[in-house]
Parts: C-alpha cells; structure tokens; sequence
C-alpha cells in the first residue's frame, strides 16, 4: 500500500476510533456532565498521589529502555529518556501497532551517535517483554483473578490474542536461536549488489538479529532490571488505578486492583486500534464494574489519560523538533552507521 493511502487509512480510523470513544465515554459515564461532576470531586491531594504514581509509571517506561541500551554498551541519560518516552507514547496513540515507533526512536538517536541496529534492537525487546509480562499477568487476572471478559470477547478470545502470541514467538525464536535468521540475512547480502539498499538493509536487520541474541544471552544485572521494570511498570499503572478508583468511591483492593489494572493494560497494547482509544476505556471500565457504572468509566478514561494520552501533546511538540533539527532530508539517508 501506498504511503498516501496508508496515512489515508489511518486517518480514518483515528477519527472513527476517537468518535467512538468519545460517544461510548458520554453513554456509560451517565453523560459529560456526570463525567465532570464525578471528576471535579477528586481532592487536590488525591490529584498530587496520582501524579506522583503516574511520574513512576513513566519512569519505568525511561527504565525499559535505558536498562536495554546500557546492556548493549550504550548509556541514555534521563532528559533523552523523557523525550524518547513522550514520542513513544505520542506514536503509540496514533496507530494500532505502534509500528512508527521504531523509526522515530532512530531519527532520535542517529544524530547521537548510536547505530540504528542498536537502536532498534532495545526498541523492539523493550516492547517484546513488556507484552509478555502483560500477557503473564493479565491473562492470569483473566485465567484465575476473577477478572471476567464481556461474553462476545471471551467465546472470541482465541483468535484476537493469536496474533500477539504469533508475534511473541517468533521473537524469542529469534532471540534464542538466531543462527538461521542470520544466515537468511547472510544469503541476502550475499546477493545484493554491493552499495545497493537491499544490502545496506539486510546488514543493518543481521545487526539488529546480533544485538537481539546479545541481549537474550546475557546474564548481565542490567538484563534483569530490565524485567523488573516491566513488572514495576504493571505494578505502578495499578496503583494509579487504585488511587482513581478510592477518589470516586470505589472499593478496590490492592490485590483486586493489580488484577483489574493488568487486564486493563494488556487490552490497551492489544486493542486492535489507535492507541488503544475506546476499547481501553470501555473493557476497563467493564473489569472494574460489570454493571457498567458511571464511576466506573471516570476512573477508566481519566487513568488512560493520566498514564497514555497526557504525553500526546509534549511527544508531537519533541518530535516535531527532532524532525527540525534533523531535517526532513534525515529522514530518507541510510541509518546504519558501520
């Protein structure tokens, strides 16, 4: 598909899924009007907890990558972290994939000086592990939590998590046995011609598979925070959730919200849409309260807001800077640096 069709297309699916959502927040919240009462009754010192407990959630996201990078020989500080961050989440809530994530964290990083098949490599690893803590402990909230799914969701439950499952698989195949894809890779270089961008490519993805490898076989602590941070980061988004949930005055807890706020993060990486936008909103709100409560809802949007969509704005505002500094000429030279 076209480049033009393509942003075409997500166009309009971004302007779908948030009409969408907008619609199903005003219906299950009793209207905007309930929304805003039952929001305006958080107490400033309630507001102050959750901001505090979202800085953490965000952090860890800094932790991920960083942990990744410093296992690879490279070091990013935490002011490149909080602007790598805010474009992730930028992009994140553009697509259904996330699948622009990767290129932007290279542009980002190209003109610091460090190769695109590093870069990519945490990248990916960084999204790889946290889906699959994501799906150790909401599919256990799902599985054994009492964390029930919408009917029409769970006699379909199969084929909507078959994907990630795919995806998970084939990455830890690479990561553990990385001598086949390296020899496909091989035999592509092999045949390109010399200087040609099917080379340059296919020895950039051999680096990316090498750095991938790296990181599976190394024992090293920093490996091991990097785990620690996925299951952090879990942890953090449902304190957030908790905290939203006591200053509405719903009961929850600690080991019900854990549950809750697990399955509620796995739907928004998984959701087949943007972001997540919506069906977030809606299924959290369904696990926190299967009648479908307005608090309910209030406490769904406003965690989706203070741990995702409060970065959209600061992410475009960094992005839109490195493309300047780069120039859009940046954007379409070789990458790899050797």
């Amino acid at each position: 598909m076209r480049i033009e069709a393509r942003a075409m297309l997500w166009a309009i699916v971004f302007v779908a899924t948030v009409a969408g959502a907008a619609w199903a927040i005003g219906h299950f919240s009793g209207g905007y009007e309930r929304f805003l009462e039952l929001a305006a009754g958080i107490a400033p010192a309630q507001w102050g907890a959750i901001a505090a407990a979202a800085f953490v959630f965000y952090s860890l996201d800094y932790a991920r990558l960083g942990t990744l990078m410093a296992l690879l020989g490279v070091r990013v500080g935490p002011a490149l972290g909080a602007r790598l961050s805010c474009v992730t989440y930028f992009i994140s809530s553009l697509t259904p994939t996330a699948e622009l994530n990767v290129p932007a964290m290279i542009l980002m990083l190209r003109s610091r000086g460090i190769a695109a098949s590093i870069t990519t490599a945490a990248t990916l690893v960084k999204a790889i592990y946290m889906t699959m803590w994501l799906c150790v402990f909401g599919f256990a909230a799902i599985f054994f939590g009492g964390v029930g799914l919408p009917p029409a969701i769970a006699d379909h439950l199969l084929p909507l998590v078959a994907p990630a499952a795919l995806i998970l698989a084939a990455f830890f195949f690479v990561m553990f046995a990385p001598r086949r894809a390296l020899a496909l890779g091989e035999r592509w270089v092999a045949r390109s011609t010399a200087g040609g961008w099917r080379r340059s490519l296919a020895a950039g993805v051999n680096r990316c598979v090498a750095a991938i490898a790296r990181i599976g076989a190394s024992r090293h602590g920093w490996h091991a925070a990097s785990h620690a941070a996925c299951i952090a980061s879990i942890v953090a988004y449902a304190v957030v959730g908790s905290l939203l949930c006591h200053a509405v005055g719903i009961a929850m807890p600690a080991e019900r919200a854990l549950a809750v706020f697990s399955a509620s993060l796995l739907v928004a990486y998984l959701a087949p849409v943007p972001g997540g936008i919506g069906v977030s909103e809606v299924l959290t709100s369904y696990f926190i309260d299967p009648a479908m409560s307005g608090e309910g809802m209030v406490v769904a949007t406003l965690l989706r807001f203070v741990c995702s969509y409060a970065l959209v704005v600061p992410g475009a505002l960094v992005l839109a800077d490195e493309v300047r500094v780069a120039g859009w000429r940046a954007l379409t030279q070789p990458s790899e640096r050797p």
